[in-house]
């Protein structure tokens, strides 16, 4: 058996450059007793997450602008490992990102339960 990281131990990352928007995920997440939590601001502290040394994260909120061409890429890369996204305002014009749940800002509690239902947790 490896040492892998999984389930309820794995953390959600929340990837945003908005800082009171991680905290305000961060703090939502910890009153539903998700406590490891990750943050990064910025796209180009994010590219060791996607190390295969690394365990998959439980759950990542994506916000970076998807017209960053180092943020589309992590996004797509992260989509083929086939790990649980969840869009904050992204773009859903898009065919190959319509079937990930979008949280659009602004966003409250009851936004956050609905995407978190569609998301599986």
């Amino acid at each position: 058996m490896g040492t892998e990281t999984t389930g309820a131990e794995a953390p959600i990352l929340i990837l945003t450059g908005n800082t009171l928007e991680a905290v305000d995920i961060t703090d939502y997440l910890m009153r539903r007793g998700l406590d490891n939590v990750i943050s990064a601001t910025k796209i180009e502290l994010c590219t060791a997450f996607l190390d295969d040394r690394t365990p998959p994260p439980r759950l990542v909120f994506f916000a970076f602008s998807l017209s960053d061409p180092a943020a589309r890429d992590w996004l797509l890369t992260a989509r083929a490992k086939g790990w649980r996204i969840i869009l904050v305002n992204g773009e859903s014009t898009e065919p190959e990102l319509q079937d990930l749940p979008m949280l659009t800002r602004p966003f409250s509690t009851s936004h956050l339960d609905a995407v978190m239902i569609l998301a599986g947790e």
